[in-house]
């Protein structure tokens, strides 16, 4: 019974596909591959996203540099005493406050940051935690504009990435400006 079905449904097929012509063959192949992104296309995208205001802004959206994952956050503006950043850098400072900016989008981090070191000053704190989370995306773009953010704000001293204890490559130590 198989059989008779079969061969009526080919017999329509024949008599559907009567007038049908087939398409002619160019003799090049051609496929939707996806293509590897430039190492520069993401930075000019996001850049393209913004206003040259926002571009200028001290804490930019605009991210100059992709950390990786393992990548340390070090930095000791001019003036400050190495002993201060061996200190700040082996977890000595009492954490006095901490921020998480986990599962945070760049924009509220950004908000959020500088409403914390504002408020941190107002209350003449020194040495802070921030922490940032990790993960293949989120994590690691939270670290990258951390470590393009920080450095431009007038109130930061020296940042030096978390010992373990504290979150490790997920946090970062933070030495404010002390103002008496």
């Amino acid at each position: 019974m198989k059989t008779a079905t079969t061969n009526q449904d080919h017999d329509l097929f024949i008599q559907e596909m009567a007038g049908v012509t087939p398409l002619k063959e160019t003799g090049r192949i051609t496929a939707n591959k996806s293509q590897d992104a430039e190492p520069g296309q993401y930075y000019r995208r996001l850049a393209a996203q913004y206003s040259e205001e926002e571009k200028n802004c001290v804490l930019s959206l605009v991210l100059k540099n992709q950390l990786t994952e393992n990548d340390w956050l070090s930095y000791k503006r001019d003036g400050i005493q190495n002993g201060v950043f061996k200190n700040l850098r082996t977890g000595k400072y009492p954490l006095e406050a901490t921020l998480n900016l986990n599962g945070m989008k760049p924009e509220q981090a950004r908000d959020e940051l500088l409403h914390f070191v504002q408020e941190c000053q107002s209350c003449n704190l020194r040495s802070v935690l921030i922490t940032f989370g990790r993960g293949k995306s989120a994590g690691i773009l939270i670290k990258s504009y951390l470590a393009q953010w920080l450095p431009a704000l007038f109130e930061v001293q020296a940042f030096y990435t978390a010992r373990n204890h504290h979150g490790g490559d997920r946090a970062v130590y933070v030495c404010l400006l002390y103002t008496s």
